[in-house]
Protein backbone atom coordinates (compact mmCIF):
# COMPACT_ATOMS: atom_id res chain seq x y z
CA UNK A 1 0.00 0.00 0.00
CA UNK A 2 1.48 3.16 -0.76
CA UNK A 3 0.83 6.76 0.34
CA UNK A 4 1.65 9.20 -1.76
CA UNK A 5 3.82 11.83 -0.53
CA UNK A 6 1.83 14.30 -2.51
CA UNK A 7 -1.02 14.02 -1.18
CA UNK A 8 -2.71 12.56 2.00
CA UNK A 9 -4.21 9.13 1.55
CA UNK A 10 -7.86 9.30 0.38
CA UNK A 11 -10.68 7.62 3.30
CA UNK A 12 -10.55 4.39 1.11
CA UNK A 13 -6.58 4.15 1.87
CA UNK A 14 -6.96 5.66 5.61
CA UNK A 15 -9.67 2.88 6.35
CA UNK A 16 -6.97 0.12 4.77
CA UNK A 17 -4.04 1.77 6.37
CA UNK A 18 -5.48 1.84 9.93
CA UNK A 19 -7.52 -1.77 9.48
CA UNK A 20 -5.10 -4.08 7.34
CA UNK A 21 -4.05 -6.99 10.11
CA UNK A 22 -0.55 -7.58 8.64
CA UNK A 23 2.10 -5.86 7.57
CA UNK A 24 1.74 -2.89 5.03
CA UNK A 25 5.31 -1.00 3.50
CA UNK A 26 3.54 2.61 3.48
CA UNK A 27 5.84 4.04 0.51
CA UNK A 28 6.09 8.33 -0.39
CA UNK A 29 6.07 9.19 3.50
CA UNK A 30 9.05 11.08 4.45
CA UNK A 31 9.81 11.91 8.14
CA UNK A 32 6.42 14.40 9.01
CA UNK A 33 3.88 13.02 7.07
CA UNK A 34 4.76 9.79 8.47
CA UNK A 35 3.05 11.51 11.58
CA UNK A 36 -0.09 12.65 9.75
CA UNK A 37 -0.22 8.80 8.70
CA UNK A 38 -0.24 7.59 12.35
CA UNK A 39 -2.68 10.31 13.93
CA UNK A 40 -5.41 9.18 11.10
CA UNK A 41 -4.41 5.16 11.87
CA UNK A 42 -4.52 6.05 15.74
CA UNK A 43 -8.04 8.27 15.42
CA UNK A 44 -9.51 5.38 12.98
CA UNK A 45 -7.98 2.21 15.49
CA UNK A 46 -8.90 3.83 18.96
CA UNK A 47 -7.03 1.58 21.15
CA UNK A 48 -3.27 1.68 21.72
CA UNK A 49 -0.67 2.34 18.83
CA UNK A 50 2.98 2.54 18.42
CA UNK A 51 5.32 4.11 16.65
CA UNK A 52 9.26 3.25 16.70
CA UNK A 53 11.59 6.10 16.05
CA UNK A 54 14.94 5.58 15.61
CA UNK A 55 16.84 7.50 18.32
CA UNK A 56 15.66 9.90 20.94
CA UNK A 57 15.93 12.78 18.46
CA UNK A 58 13.52 11.47 16.32
CA UNK A 59 11.43 10.61 18.67
CA UNK A 60 10.90 13.92 20.62
CA UNK A 61 10.62 15.17 16.53
CA UNK A 62 7.80 12.72 16.00
CA UNK A 63 6.06 13.98 18.86
CA UNK A 64 6.06 17.07 18.13
CA UNK A 65 4.97 16.84 14.52
CA UNK A 66 1.76 14.14 15.99
CA UNK A 67 0.63 16.45 18.21
CA UNK A 68 0.22 18.98 16.16
CA UNK A 69 -1.85 16.77 13.64
CA UNK A 70 -3.50 14.76 16.61
CA UNK A 71 -4.29 17.72 19.19
CA UNK A 72 -5.92 16.01 22.40
CA UNK A 73 -4.66 12.63 21.60
CA UNK A 74 -2.88 11.10 24.64
CA UNK A 75 0.89 10.39 23.96
CA UNK A 76 3.37 7.86 26.26
CA UNK A 77 7.13 8.02 26.03
CA UNK A 78 9.12 4.90 26.35
CA UNK A 79 12.69 6.49 25.75
CA UNK A 80 15.88 4.07 25.90
CA UNK A 81 18.25 4.42 28.63
CA UNK A 82 20.95 7.33 28.41
CA UNK A 83 23.64 5.25 28.73
CA UNK A 84 25.86 3.14 26.92
CA UNK A 85 25.66 -0.40 26.44
CA UNK A 86 27.77 -2.12 29.76
CA UNK A 87 28.53 0.60 30.84
CA UNK A 88 29.24 1.69 34.42
CA UNK A 89 26.50 3.69 35.43
CA UNK A 90 23.01 3.22 34.67
CA UNK A 91 19.84 5.20 33.11
CA UNK A 92 19.28 8.73 34.78
CA UNK A 93 16.95 8.81 37.61
CA UNK A 94 14.46 11.06 35.21
CA UNK A 95 14.63 8.65 31.70
CA UNK A 96 14.30 5.33 34.59
CA UNK A 97 11.12 7.11 36.60
CA UNK A 98 9.64 7.38 32.81
CA UNK A 99 10.18 4.52 31.56
CA UNK A 100 8.90 2.68 34.67
CA UNK A 101 5.83 5.12 34.84
CA UNK A 102 4.93 4.30 31.06
CA UNK A 103 5.30 0.41 31.70
CA UNK A 104 3.22 0.73 34.48
CA UNK A 105 0.67 2.24 32.78
CA UNK A 106 0.96 -0.44 29.80
CA UNK A 107 0.76 -3.11 32.82
CA UNK A 108 -1.84 -2.08 34.41
CA UNK A 109 -3.65 -1.87 30.83
CA UNK A 110 -5.32 1.40 28.60
CA UNK A 111 -8.89 1.49 27.59
CA UNK A 112 -9.48 -0.47 24.89
CA UNK A 113 -11.50 2.42 23.18
CA UNK A 114 -9.69 5.74 23.93
CA UNK A 115 -7.14 6.63 21.24
CA UNK A 116 -3.21 6.53 22.52
CA UNK A 117 0.28 6.66 21.00
CA UNK A 118 2.80 5.43 22.62
CA UNK A 119 6.36 6.50 21.46
CA UNK A 120 9.74 4.14 21.33
CA UNK A 121 12.76 3.90 19.69
CA UNK A 122 14.74 1.24 18.76
CA UNK A 123 17.43 1.01 21.54
CA UNK A 124 14.13 0.94 23.75
CA UNK A 125 12.66 -1.95 21.39
CA UNK A 126 15.84 -3.81 21.66
CA UNK A 127 16.08 -3.96 25.44
CA UNK A 128 14.29 -6.51 27.59
CA UNK A 129 12.59 -5.25 30.34
CA UNK A 130 10.75 -6.03 33.98
CA UNK A 131 8.43 -8.88 33.81
CA UNK A 132 4.64 -7.68 33.43
CA UNK A 133 3.25 -8.83 36.79
CA UNK A 134 6.08 -7.34 39.17
CA UNK A 135 5.68 -3.81 37.55
CA UNK A 136 1.61 -4.64 37.83
CA UNK A 137 2.17 -5.41 41.48
CA UNK A 138 4.90 -2.93 42.81
CA UNK A 139 2.34 0.34 43.00
CA UNK A 140 1.36 2.07 46.57
CA UNK A 141 -1.63 4.10 47.04
CA UNK A 142 -2.88 6.03 49.79
CA UNK A 143 -5.90 8.03 51.00
CA UNK A 144 -6.36 10.37 53.60
CA UNK A 145 -7.61 8.82 56.82
CA UNK A 146 -6.15 5.30 56.17
CA UNK A 147 -3.33 3.99 58.33
CA UNK A 148 -0.04 4.47 57.01
CA UNK A 149 3.30 3.14 58.93
CA UNK A 150 6.37 5.05 58.27
CA UNK A 151 8.64 2.38 58.31
CA UNK A 152 6.59 0.17 55.36
CA UNK A 153 7.06 3.36 53.38
CA UNK A 154 10.41 3.47 54.14
CA UNK A 155 10.99 -0.43 52.79
CA UNK A 156 8.93 0.56 49.73
CA UNK A 157 11.13 3.50 48.84
CA UNK A 158 14.05 1.51 49.36
CA UNK A 159 12.89 -1.56 47.35
CA UNK A 160 11.58 0.30 44.45
CA UNK A 161 14.67 2.72 44.01
CA UNK A 162 14.05 6.22 45.56
CA UNK A 163 16.86 8.36 46.95
CA UNK A 164 16.81 9.64 50.39
CA UNK A 165 17.19 13.91 50.07
CA UNK A 166 17.23 16.55 52.71
CA UNK A 167 14.97 18.83 50.30
CA UNK A 168 12.97 17.09 47.16
CA UNK A 169 13.35 18.59 43.97
CA UNK A 170 13.01 15.78 41.79
CA UNK A 171 11.39 12.79 40.50
CA UNK A 172 12.30 9.86 43.00
CA UNK A 173 13.67 11.66 45.64
CA UNK A 174 12.06 11.47 49.05
CA UNK A 175 12.35 13.28 53.05
CA UNK A 176 11.15 11.56 55.93
CA UNK A 177 10.57 14.90 59.01
CA UNK A 178 8.80 13.31 61.99
CA UNK A 179 5.20 12.62 60.82
CA UNK A 180 5.72 14.44 57.75
CA UNK A 181 6.71 12.41 54.41
CA UNK A 182 7.94 14.46 51.01
CA UNK A 183 8.03 12.49 48.27
CA UNK A 184 8.35 13.06 44.27
CA UNK A 185 6.22 10.14 42.65
CA UNK A 186 7.63 9.59 38.80
CA UNK A 187 4.26 9.75 37.44
CA UNK A 188 3.05 12.99 39.05
CA UNK A 189 4.09 17.10 37.91
CA UNK A 190 4.89 17.83 41.47
CA UNK A 191 5.64 16.68 44.66
CA UNK A 192 3.17 15.76 47.31
CA UNK A 193 3.24 16.21 51.10
CA UNK A 194 2.29 13.64 53.39
CA UNK A 195 1.28 14.83 57.25
CA UNK A 196 0.49 11.65 59.43
CA UNK A 197 -0.87 11.82 62.92
CA UNK A 198 0.26 8.99 65.11
CA UNK A 199 -0.20 6.56 61.81
CA UNK A 200 -3.20 7.83 60.24
CA UNK A 201 -2.83 10.18 56.78
CA UNK A 202 -3.84 13.06 58.03
CA UNK A 203 -3.72 15.01 54.66
CA UNK A 204 -1.92 15.21 50.96
CA UNK A 205 -1.11 18.27 50.11
CA UNK A 206 0.83 18.90 46.21
CA UNK A 207 3.38 21.58 46.54
CA UNK A 208 5.85 23.62 44.34
CA UNK A 209 10.02 21.99 44.42
CA UNK A 210 10.91 25.44 44.12
CA UNK A 211 9.16 27.53 47.10
CA UNK A 212 8.25 24.37 49.22
CA UNK A 213 5.06 25.60 49.50
CA UNK A 214 1.49 24.21 49.47
CA UNK A 215 -0.17 24.30 45.91
CA UNK A 216 -3.61 22.16 46.16
CA UNK A 217 -5.39 19.55 48.21
CA UNK A 218 -5.46 15.68 47.49
CA UNK A 219 -6.96 12.77 48.68
CA UNK A 220 -5.00 9.99 47.20
CA UNK A 221 -1.43 9.67 46.19
CA UNK A 222 -0.69 6.74 44.31
CA UNK A 223 3.52 5.78 43.66
CA UNK A 224 5.12 3.68 41.01
CA UNK A 225 8.54 2.55 41.37
CA UNK A 226 11.60 4.63 39.77
CA UNK A 227 13.82 1.89 39.06
CA UNK A 228 13.79 -1.21 36.87
CA UNK A 229 16.13 -3.54 39.75
CA UNK A 230 13.12 -4.01 42.47
CA UNK A 231 15.55 -5.09 45.70
CA UNK A 232 13.05 -6.70 47.81
CA UNK A 233 14.78 -9.84 49.45
CA UNK A 234 13.63 -12.74 46.50
CA UNK A 235 15.07 -10.58 44.21
CA UNK A 236 18.20 -10.24 45.87
CA UNK A 237 18.39 -13.76 46.95
CA UNK A 238 17.85 -14.46 43.17
CA UNK A 239 20.84 -12.36 42.17
CA UNK A 240 22.94 -14.16 44.42
CA UNK A 241 22.48 -17.45 43.46
CA UNK A 242 22.44 -15.98 38.96
CA UNK A 243 25.33 -14.27 39.72
CA UNK A 244 27.59 -17.24 41.01
CA UNK A 245 26.13 -19.15 38.42
CA UNK A 246 26.84 -16.95 35.77
CA UNK A 247 30.41 -15.63 36.74
CA UNK A 248 31.28 -18.27 39.29
CA UNK A 249 32.55 -16.91 43.18
CA UNK A 250 32.29 -13.15 43.51
CA UNK A 251 35.98 -12.81 44.52
CA UNK A 252 35.11 -9.27 46.37
CA UNK A 253 32.72 -7.98 43.50
CA UNK A 254 31.45 -4.16 44.68
CA UNK A 255 28.59 -4.41 43.23
CA UNK A 256 27.82 -8.48 44.46
CA UNK A 257 28.31 -7.35 47.98
CA UNK A 258 26.69 -4.00 47.58
CA UNK A 259 23.60 -5.90 46.17
CA UNK A 260 23.74 -8.67 48.60
CA UNK A 261 23.45 -6.19 51.49
CA UNK A 262 20.17 -4.96 50.44
CA UNK A 263 21.82 -1.59 48.93
CA UNK A 264 21.85 0.04 45.21
CA UNK A 265 25.12 0.52 43.31
CA UNK A 266 25.79 2.80 40.06
CA UNK A 267 24.98 1.00 36.62
CA UNK A 268 23.14 -2.26 38.41
CA UNK A 269 20.50 -2.26 35.61
CA UNK A 270 23.08 -4.35 33.48
CA UNK A 271 22.90 -6.72 35.46
CA UNK A 272 18.84 -6.79 35.28
CA UNK A 273 17.98 -10.47 34.74
CA UNK A 274 19.77 -11.72 37.47
CA UNK A 275 17.31 -9.89 39.63
CA UNK A 276 13.92 -11.72 37.92
CA UNK A 277 13.06 -15.61 37.19
CA UNK A 278 12.53 -14.41 33.65
CA UNK A 279 12.39 -11.14 31.77
CA UNK A 280 9.94 -9.72 29.16
CA UNK A 281 10.08 -7.21 26.26
CA UNK A 282 7.98 -4.70 25.55
CA UNK A 283 5.50 -6.61 23.22
CA UNK A 284 4.67 -8.42 26.16
CA UNK A 285 3.50 -5.19 27.79
CA UNK A 286 1.05 -4.21 24.01
CA UNK A 287 -2.46 -5.43 23.77
CA UNK A 288 -2.56 -8.33 20.93
CA UNK A 289 -4.56 -5.59 18.87
CA UNK A 290 -2.05 -2.40 18.94
CA UNK A 291 -0.24 -1.48 15.97
CA UNK A 292 3.03 -0.50 15.59
CA UNK A 293 4.24 1.78 12.94
CA UNK A 294 8.19 1.64 12.37
CA UNK A 295 10.45 4.73 11.82
CA UNK A 296 12.14 4.47 7.66
CA UNK A 297 15.55 4.15 9.63
CA UNK A 298 14.72 2.23 12.00
CA UNK A 299 16.08 -1.61 11.07
CA UNK A 300 19.36 0.04 9.89
CA UNK A 301 19.61 2.37 13.85
CA UNK A 302 18.29 -1.77 14.83
CA UNK A 303 22.21 -3.22 12.99
CA UNK A 304 24.34 -0.21 14.31
CA UNK A 305 22.51 -0.82 17.92
CA UNK A 306 23.22 -4.50 17.91
CA UNK A 307 26.87 -3.72 16.73
CA UNK A 308 27.52 -1.70 19.29
CA UNK A 309 26.35 -3.60 21.83
CA UNK A 310 28.10 -6.54 20.49
CA UNK A 311 31.39 -4.64 20.73
CA UNK A 312 31.08 -2.77 24.38
CA UNK A 313 30.58 -7.05 25.27
CA UNK A 314 33.46 -7.81 24.03
CA UNK A 315 35.90 -5.12 25.38
CA UNK A 316 34.63 -5.97 28.78
CA UNK A 317 34.49 -9.55 28.28
CA UNK A 318 38.24 -9.42 27.22
CA UNK A 319 39.48 -6.97 30.05
CA UNK A 320 41.02 -7.80 32.88
CA UNK A 321 38.79 -9.73 35.45
CA UNK A 322 40.39 -7.85 38.39
CA UNK A 323 38.54 -4.92 37.60
CA UNK A 324 35.60 -6.80 38.76
CA UNK A 325 32.96 -6.14 35.88
CA UNK A 326 31.19 -9.51 34.74
CA UNK A 327 28.70 -8.55 31.66
CA UNK A 328 25.93 -10.38 30.72
CA UNK A 329 26.09 -12.42 27.75
CA UNK A 330 23.65 -9.64 24.81
CA UNK A 331 21.04 -11.78 24.52
CA UNK A 332 20.27 -11.92 28.00
CA UNK A 333 19.58 -8.00 28.09
CA UNK A 334 18.20 -6.93 24.30
CA UNK A 335 16.28 -8.94 21.66
CA UNK A 336 18.33 -10.48 18.81
CA UNK A 337 17.60 -9.02 15.24
CA UNK A 338 15.57 -12.32 14.71
CA UNK A 339 13.73 -11.78 17.72
CA UNK A 340 12.62 -8.14 17.04
CA UNK A 341 11.55 -9.61 13.61
CA UNK A 342 9.75 -12.82 14.62
CA UNK A 343 8.54 -10.49 17.24
CA UNK A 344 6.91 -7.82 14.90
CA UNK A 345 5.81 -10.18 12.41
CA UNK A 346 3.28 -11.47 15.11
CA UNK A 347 1.33 -7.93 14.91
CA UNK A 348 -0.18 -5.37 12.49
CA UNK A 349 2.67 -3.04 11.25
CA UNK A 350 3.52 -0.16 9.09
CA UNK A 351 6.81 0.04 7.98
CA UNK A 352 7.32 3.94 6.46
CA UNK A 353 9.73 4.83 3.87
CA UNK A 354 10.48 8.02 2.86
CA UNK A 355 11.15 7.00 -1.42
CA UNK A 356 8.84 6.04 -4.08
CA UNK A 357 8.48 2.20 -4.97
CA UNK A 358 10.42 1.60 -7.96
CA UNK A 359 8.72 0.72 -10.91
CA UNK A 360 7.92 -3.19 -11.42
Amino acid sequence: MAADGSRAPSAAETRRIATDPGRLDLVGAPEGFDALVMADIVRARGGLSVFVARDGSRLSAFIDAFKFFAQGIEVLQLPSWDCLPYDRTGPSPGVAAQRMTTLARLAQGLDAKKPTLLVTTTPALLQRVPPKDVVQSAAYSARTGNVVEIADLERYFAVNGYARASTVSERGEFAIRGGVIDVFPPNAEEPVRLDLFGDTLESIRGFDPDTQRSTRQLKEVSLLPVSEALLDQDSISRFRRGYVEAFGAPGGDPLYETVSDGGRRAGMEHWLPLFYPSMATLFDYLPNEALIGVDHLASQARDERLAMIADAYDARAQADRKVHYHPLEPDRLYLTAEEWRARLAERATRQFSAFQEAEG
